[in-house]
């Protein structure tokens, strides 16, 4: 297993997990995100975090946070950044930028740019290569 860190801007790269996983910290926190790494990945710096809701919900109260603390991420909640109607998923700024699907009977453009959603998420959050 890899020890050594690779940093970007945003993240760096701390250890290798097992079952093809990755873990990242992310400055100016104590967030330690565990990802899926597609095969071949492992040596990349500049990533695309991907997440499917199973469940998500305009919000007006609390901040941006990522839940647990350290580990797979199973509730986000953060602005967003952007929709892609065609696909329907979201770029919320969650801490970092990530990309989320929209859950089946829901529509990315029922939000706008700067709403604060929460975010209930499928397990197998990953990282995609840039």
């Amino acid at each position: 297993m890899s020890t050594s860190a690779q940093s970007t801007d945003r993240a760096s790269l701390i250890r290798l997990a097992g079952d093809g996983a990755a873990c990242f910290s992310l400055p100016h926190s104590h967030y330690i995100l565990q990802l899926v790494a597609p095969a071949g990945s492992v040596g990349k710096v500049e990533v695309t975090i991907r997440a499917k809701a199973l469940k998500m919900h305009k919000t007006t109260a609390g901040g941006i946070f990522i839940e647990p603390v350290e580990g797979a991420p199973r509730i986000v909640q953060g602005r967003i950044l952007e929709t892609d109607a065609t696909n329907n998923r979201i770029l919320a700024n969650i801490i970092v930028p990530m990309w989320i699907d929209v859950p089946q009977g829901q529509a990315a453009s029922a939000f706008r740019h700067g709403d604060l959603a929460n975010f209930y998420l499928e397990s197998g959050a990953r990282f995609e290569p840039a």
